[in-house]
């Protein structure tokens, strides 16, 4: 007759399964976690390039108009001390757009004239909008000289 070997055929404790567990659970609750941020991070990286795609186009339409046009007046003659009137009391202009989320940007632009020099007009564009309950502002210059 032939014997049989009796086989080591102990399992896993309770204890050693239920730290296994906890330091499961710990990394998946890690992963939910790092997840949340990604998702916070991407939705400010989103307003933030709407912003300054909004920014920008408004740019584009003042240097596209002449150097005399009415909306590059210095409507208040602040000059440099009003380039930072970010409301529409106190801008030179201003204008509103509704992104693809339904998130309202408010554009306001401010002029000085002869700065930083002689013939030139100094415009600084700023965008102000709310991400969730904070509020959020861009603000771009650029100087528009006097073609001859």
């Amino acid at each position: 007759m032939t014997k049989l070997l009796k086989n080591n055929q102990q399992g896993f404790s309770l204890i050693e399964i239920m730290i296994a567990v906890t330091i499961f659970t710990i990394g998946i609750l890690a992963t939910g976690a790092m997840q949340m941020k990604a998702v916070s991070g991407n939705s400010f990286a989103s307003g933030l390039t709407e912003a300054t795609t909004v920014a920008q186009a408004q740019m584009e339409k003042l240097m596209a108009l002449s150097y005399n046009d009415s909306a590059l007046n210095d409507t208040d003659n602040d000059k440099t001390a009003g380039l930072n009137d970010a409301s529409a009391a106190t801008a030179d202009g201003s204008s509103q757009y509704t992104g693809q989320t339904g998130t309202v940007y408010n554009i306001f632009w401010n002029v000085a004239v002869d700065s930083p020099v002689t013939n030139t007009k100094q415009i600084r564009i700023i965008v102000k909008w709310t991400a969730k309950t904070s509020a959020r502002q861009i603000t771009l210059n650029f100087i528009k000289a006097l073609s001859q």
